[in-house]
């Protein structure tokens, strides 16, 4: 995580596939990271936006505040286009996120 992007921006797993992803914010700004497809992070900035910046009991995602670490473990299911985004103020309207294709 950096100000304002995720590296890598590309990610390929294998439908089924367990995958840890580490996070570690080298940036000056707070940033979250929350999986799902296109549906569901459209869903989710809006939720955040009700919230004023709270995941609620999210366990799909994480916030990092700066100089912080966190992980996520999540289990890709299904084949198909999904998304790690930070749904920070702004952030992910800034193209901030993770494209995962799901083979």
């Amino acid at each position: 995580m950096v100000d304002i992007a995720f590296e890598p921006k590309e990610l390929k797993v294998a439908k089924g596939e367990k995958v840890t992803f580490r996070f570690t914010n080298s940036g000056k700004l707070a940033h979250d990271a929350f999986i799902g497809d296109r549906a569901a992070q459209q869903e989710h900035e809006k939720e955040m936006g009700d919230k004023h910046g709270g995941h609620g009991s999210a366990d799909d995602a994480v916030t990092v505040k700066p100089g912080g670490k966190a992980q996520l473990t999540y289990t890709f299911d299904e084949s198909g286009k999904f998304e790690v985004g930070c749904h920070q103020p702004g952030h992910y309207a800034a193209g901030m996120k993770i494209d995962v294709e799901v083979t």
